[in-house]
């Protein structure tokens, strides 16, 4: 009998054919050759970045942003100033605006007439305060070197100041020399402030718009947010508000408490047109330390009317004033405004004067608020 022969049908009927796998184009397949090791192990090549054209686009305009930023940041930064003091001064106005829209008084009219009444208040201000200045400039002209005379001679019978009578001398006649040229400089760089008034007209012209139309601030924001997360930005905007309202009213108050303290030492002292000059300090004080630096000099001058020992007393009762009112006052009266701890508002005032100046002082509490309240949105949202 003849064997059969085992055919793969034959015996297994069951298997599979493995395909065997397919490239795409004869290329890929030299690459997957070329890529084998003499060990046979495939070399994997690093993945190569290719940038669409946006995305260069994107580039070149971040990288313009940035250069525009850096060159300009000195405009942006009083752009921004300009803008904050407006909304802070619309603060101060909007709650007397919003009560007489109860009564369909429009928001624009009770703005003119709140600038109407700020005008005739300094016009007030000014008739009060020309006639003094100038009745202490002509009795210090007249008499104020014979008393400063008077003052160094009674320092020279004193063995300490014995030695710098003789400079003390030459200095007082140098002074008295060279008053009119001082006053005017003095004169030509109050008149040379154009762009001081200037940003002042821009900040009123921005102030009314944002207290006439008490939403532009909101919708200049939210227009810029995505509508998913407009809710959440206007409730922080309703604290930020709040917060900031509270803080014109503690300004308000510590400018109140300046011209009252000032005022009654300057009276007990017997310093002359003591209740005009208290005043004058007080309005001004409304930005921080300019109307204390004001009153200062023209108490020290109506005292230098009388002696130069009054007006040195002028001088000390400024400054246990102005200490009070930057260690203790204004730390409370932030504090309990814009619930911050007054260490916390001393050290804002410390920085905010030791980064720039008066601006610095009077924005500084406003940019805290702003922060904290920032910070704590976020941590909430943590």
């Amino acid at each position: 009998m003849k064997a059969k022969k085992n055919t793969p049908s034959s015996t297994n009927t069951n298997l599979i054919p493995v395909p065997r796998p397919k490239l795409a184009n004869p290329a890929a397949a030299f690459d997957a050759a070329a890529q084998q090791t003499p060990t046979g192990e495939i070399e994997t090549k690093p993945p190569v970045w290719r940038l669409s054209v946006s995305a260069w686009l994107a580039l070149f305009g971040l990288g313009l942003a940035l250069w525009l930023t850096i060159s300009y940041s000195t405009l942006l930064i009083n752009i921004g100033a300009i803008l904050f003091a407006a909304f802070l001064l619309s603060l101060a106005i909007r709650p007397l605006a919003n009560r007489l829209v109860a009564w369909r008084v429009p928001r624009g009219l009770t703005v003119l007439g709140v600038y109407l009444a700020l005008l005739g208040l300094l016009s007030g201000l000014g008739t009060l305060l020309v006639p003094v200045i100038s009745a202490e400039i002509d009795l210090v002209r007249s008499t104020g070197p014979a008393l400063i005379q008077q003052a160094i001679d009674q320092l020279s019978s004193l063995p300490l100041f014995s030695q710098w009578a003789a400079s003390l001398t030459e200095l007082t006649q140098n002074l008295t020399q060279y008053t009119g040229a001082l006053a005017s400089a003095v004169l030509s760089t109050v008149a040379g402030a154009g762009e001081l008034t200037l940003d002042l007209l821009v900040v009123l012209v921005l102030t009314y718009f944002f207290a006439a139309d008490g939403t532009l601030g909101e919708q200049l924001v939210c227009g810029l947010t995505p509508v998913c997360h407009q809710a959440r930005v206007r409730l922080v905007l309703a604290r930020l508000h709040q917060r900031l309202s509270r803080w014109v009213w503690a300004q308000l108050a510590v400018a109140l408490y300046f011209a009252v303290a000032f005022g009654l030492g300057l009276m007990i002292l017997g310093v002359p047109f003591a209740p005009t000059i208290a005043l004058v300090g007080g309005v001004i004080e409304v930005v921080p330390y300019v109307g204390g630096a004001i009153a200062l000099l023209i108490g020290f001058m109506s005292g230098l009317t009388v002696s130069p020992w009054l007006a040195l007393w002028v001088l000390g009762w400024y400054t246990v004033v102005a200490q009070v009112q930057s260690h203790i006052i204004a730390p409370a009266f932030y504090g309990r405004a814009i619930h911050l701890h007054p260490a916390a508002v001393l050290v804002t005032l410390l920085i905010g004067a030791k980064a720039g100046g008066i601006g610095g002082v009077f924005f500084a509490v406003p940019l805290a608020v702003v922060l904290v309240t920032l910070l704590q949105e976020i941590r909430q949202s943590a």
